[in-house]
């Protein structure tokens, strides 16, 4: 018998198996097999060898970890003891007490083992088979992606199974009479059920369930099937089924392409189960593709039957839908899109047949650098199509050029000019006031802005003070009487207040000469948060009264507007924007408060408009005065609460509440919901929906890093 050590070199191949101590393993690495062990004994006559101490076998990436193995030459077997560690190419390992093997540790039986798949998906099993080097058995399994520990033996989801069956060329996990436990507690029976390998990244199969309840619908049961459909396309079917009758069928594709993608949902009813007939549904698609010489072309398009279809069954609480296409191009010196736009309203005091369709809505912008006179010269061209069932119909065709340029003069003043016209031509079809006509018109424009920034510096902060004075005039030469199409809702606050036209849109501009006024002071502080304070008002040399009263721009002197945002290196950030008059009552004010945080996400707003009977275009605007908050707190590494709602001020009434509780770990998510909408119409009374969804790693999800995973105490 010979003896050998582990320094020690023994140069033989015993049936494709060769054995060599660390300081010669990377000499090996051409050779089929390698063995290294504390002490190595081969008996020529039985053909048998035995290593002890630290023992490994590497063979074609297969790697065998013993306290011993006894290696029998003549019927190619090793029998290894234990603990034992099997891992392979794929990144499946294997801990064992005990097992035979084949010599290429392809095949094989071991006892008490336990299984990890792709560091993720682990199983304890009785015994583990492995046969071909493609399936490998299990029997009497408990299965589970969560940590396991020691003195609690019991994780937070198991399937126990009578027989595993794992497919490596397939990349299939097949269980044989599993049952479904959480925190120990049997919650459902399979007598066969797959799963897709933990390192596959797509496959084919049922998702996890989702459960809903609604004062509407009853109770509410999705059940979704993925299928993989190539390396770029996929699709998910979910049939939705309540208690009050509906049959629902959800679906969603899913393909990508090298150029970009689309998106692809529909939802349709084939009975509702609300008496309200079948045929409903709702559609949307999303995409974007790189085309030629740089352009891009995208949509996003949303329909729906009816009104109430998607409030009734908790898909949106949207009162208008928007559908959009275009193309664009973005370079440094210009900018083009072409598009359409179309609404479909879903409020019932709106005539559909009055809703615009856009086509075209064209914008094309270049800047060109003036070397001789300095600045930079601007060009634009612009379209915008407006089209009705009924109602007035419109083409409009405009451009314009602009000329920009700054100055820094002595004491950091800084000095902007601009002179600029804008042209614009409409055509106005089935107008009952007028006969079909053309209107043209050009608007001047010639604007001087000064700004001086003084910056101070303390031992505790930096405070910049920044007067600003804005002189414009613009004119309209030619018609005033054009349609309104993209102006009608004009808004005055710090972020327009030094604008050549507070008008939203190019169907109405400003005019006469006016001074926009106004000072803005920032507080740095040096621990990372900043303060910072704005306030204005516009002067017109003659009152303007294009714009509505209520506005806060009509009038010589325009209402004051005033802003104030504080932000903390630690997440919370203040705002406010607010309009007043001389009286200092308010006719707009907008709060907000956001903390953005590890454990915590907090936001509240509070919004007031004051009641607006001035706007002749919308028509009388109500009172809106309103609060809301949402909030998530996790109130334990592994448990969330969180909770929104909104309150109506003006009418002493809730409009929306909600809560939430979850619990997460690396292995799995429970989610339990309930809101409440206390809005109504005619179709659909308020209503109460809870949902539960349930998400677990390695049954066809991936971890959550998100939460932490489960600590052993002791």
């Amino acid at each position: 018998m010979a003896r050998l050590g582990r320094s020690s070199v023994l140069g033989l191949a015993l049936l494709g198996l060769l054995w060599v101590p660390p300081s010669a393993r990377l000499l090996a690495q051409s050779a089929p097999a390698s063995l290294v062990a504390d002490r190595i004994d081969y008996d020529a006559e039985t053909e048998t060898l035995t290593a002890s101490g630290a023992v490994e076998i590497l063979y074609e990436g297969r790697v065998l970890h013993a306290a011993g193995i006894v290696y029998d030459a003549r019927n190619e077997e090793i029998r290894a003891q234990g603990p034992i560690t099997l891992a392979d190419p794929s990144g499946s390992v294997i801990l064992a007490d005990s097992g035979a093997l084949s010599s290429d540790l392809r095949t094989g039986l071991v006892q008490g083992a336990r299984l990890l798949i792709a560091d993720q998906l682990q199983m304890a099993a009785s015994e583990i088979g492995r046969k071909d080097g493609r399936f490998t058995s299990l029997y009497q399994t408990v299965a589970s992606s969560c940590t396991i520990c020691e003195g609690d033996a019991t994780p937070v989801w198991a399937l126990r199974a009578a027989r595993v069956t794992l497919d490596d060329l397939e990349q299939r996990i097949y269980f044989e009479d599993a049952t479904v436990e959480v925190l120990g507690l049997p919650v459902g029976y399979l007598p066969r059920m797959s799963i897709p390998d933990p390192r596959v990244r797509r496959a084919s199969g049922f998702l996890l369930p989702g459960f809903s309840q609604s004062d509407i619908y009853g109770f509410g049961f999705k059940l979704p099937y993925y299928r993989v459909l190539g390396p770029s396309a996929d699709a998910t079917v979910t049939p939705f089924l309540t208690s009050k009758g509906a049959q629902i069928i959800e679906g969603e594709y899913r393909r990508r392409f090298a150029s970009g993608g689309f998106d692809l949902a529909g939802v349709l009813a084939v009975t509702s189960g609300l008496d309200s007939g079948a045929g409903r549904g709702a559609l949307t698609a999303t995409g974007d593709f790189a085309l030629f010489s740089g352009f891009i072309a995208d949509f996003d398009i949303n329909l729906v039957s009816d009104q109430s279809f998607l409030l009734q069954y908790d898909y949106s609480d949207a009162d208008r839908l928007t559908s959009e296409a275009r193309m664009l191009r973005t370079r440094e010196n210009d900018f083009m899109q072409l598009g359409m736009i179309g609404f479909q309203s879903l409020r019932e005091d709106e005539d559909t047949e009055n809703i615009p369709f856009i086509l075209p809505d064209f914008t094309y912008r270049q800047l060109v650098e003036m070397p001789g006179i300095g600045g930079r010269l601007g060009l634009d061209l612009d379209t915008l199509g407006v089209w009705r069932q009924t109602g007035v119909n419109m083409f409009r065709a405009g451009g314009g050029a602009d000329w920009r340029r700054d100055w820094t003069l002595a004491h950091g003043l800084l000095v902007n000019a601009v002179a600029a016209t804008e042209f614009d031509f409409y055509r106005v079809w089935d107008d009952p006031a007028t006969p079909e006509r053309v209107i043209g018109r050009a608007t001047p424009i010639v604007s001087t802005e000064l700004r001086w920034p003084l910056l101070r510096t303390t031992g505790r902060a930096d405070h910049v003070v920044e007067p600003m004075a804005q002189i414009v005039y613009s004119d309209i030469i030619g018609e005033t009487d054009n349609p309104n199409e993209d102006s009608q809702l004009p808004e005055f606050d710090t972020t327009n207040l030094f604008v050549l036209n507070r008008y939203p849109g190019r169907d109405r501009y400003e005019t006469g000469l006016r001074a926009n006024l106004g000072i803005s002071y920032t507080r740095y502080d040096p621990s990372g948060w900043s303060l910072g304070l704005t306030a204005g008002r516009v002067l017109r040399a003659d009152g303007d009264t294009s714009f509505p009263e209520d506005s806060g721009l009509d009038g010589r002197w325009s209402d004051y507007v005033a802003s104030a945002a504080l932000t903390t290196a630690w997440g919370l950030t203040l705002s406010d924007q607010a309009l007043f008059g001389d009286d200092f009552l308010f006719r707009r004010n907008e709060f907000a408060v956001v903390y953005d945080g590890d454990r915590a996400d907090f936001a509240a707003s509070y919004v007031y408009f004051a009641e607006d009977d001035s706007n002749e275009v919308l028509g009388p605007q109500p009172e809106t005065n309103e609060f809301s908050i949402d909030a998530r707190y996790r109130v334990h590494p592994n448990w969330e609460v969180r909770g929104l709602w909104r309150y109506d001020i003006a009418s002493d009434s809730n409009l929306r509440a909600g809560a939430g509780i979850t619990y997460g770990t690396q292995c799995a998510e429970f989610d339990l919901s309930v809101s409440r909408r206390f809005t109504s119409s005619d179709n659909v009374p308020p209503s109460t929906s809870i949902g539960f969804n349930v998400s677990l790693a390695g049954l066809g999800d991936s971890e959550d890093r998100s939460w932490p995973a489960r600590v052993c105490l002791g």
